[in-house]
């Protein structure tokens, strides 16, 4: 039991998958996700903090993130809203 409890000592850390997220996912499209998400946030009437401010002061700057792929951005989490999660996220 004590040989036990001293294996399990440090802390256990979660598979980061960072890399494969950062190659499947354009970064334009994830920053333009972020604004979406924060422009329906203040359509539902909730708050922004500080830090939400500071975001969307920086992604407004940020000449990737277009009107466009903001567009699309808000689309898409509606869309997931009201229809749920989409056969992508189904197929592992």
């Amino acid at each position: 039991m004590r040989g036990l409890a001293y294996k399990c000592r440090g802390q256990m850390k979660p598979p980061d998958f960072s890399k494969e997220l950062n190659r499947l996912m354009d970064p334009y499209w994830r920053k333009a996700r972020i604004a979406a998400r924060l422009l329906i946030k203040r359509e539902d009437g909730k708050p922004w903090s500080a830090r939400d401010r500071r975001l969307a002061g920086r992604l407004a700057d940020d000449p990737g993130v277009t009107n466009r792929l903001l567009d699309q951005g808000y689309s898409s989490h509606r869309a997931r809203k009201r229809n749920g999660r989409s056969i992508l996220d189904i197929i592992p």
